[in-house]
């Protein structure tokens, strides 16, 4: 569970996936699954496959730090969830700076004061 002030929600939420990112970068792919309250992406091997856009002959895509490396073409989309209950995030995941195929999609719901995460997709543009 995350805290946001009011009126803060995007920033926080962004620093939030950013330093999630930066696990998956270091390949810690067990801690990275961790940070999430919840994910529908279950496994280690569940995620490395989608590293490998579902081709296990493919290697594992290399994933940026977004707090090291920025790209021009960045994009992070926040959307209201219709019903209120919270947010969710599409972020574009980046290889040496540029937009790879890589979407992921994080919920923010909210709970109490705070906000429960669930990592809920990482797939393809």
């Amino acid at each position: 569970m995350i805290y946001a002030e009011k009126g803060k929600e995007r920033e926080c939420f962004i620093d939030f996936v950013e330093k999630a990112l930066g696990i998956l970068a270091k390949e810690k792919y067990r801690d990275f699954l961790a940070v999430f309250d919840n994910s529908r992406i279950l496994t280690e091997q569940e995620l490395i496959s989608a590293l490998q856009y579902l081709d296990e002959t493919r290697p594992v895509l290399k994933i940026d730090d977004p707090k090291r490396v920025k790209s021009q073409n960045q994009e992070i989309e926040l959307f209201t969830l219709r019903d209120g209950s919270g947010y969710c995030m599409d972020y574009d995941l980046t290889t040496d700076g540029e937009i790879n195929d890589l979407t992921l999609q994080i919920e923010f719901l909210k709970k109490g004061d705070g906000y429960i995460v669930s990592l809920d997709d990482l797939h393809t543009l």
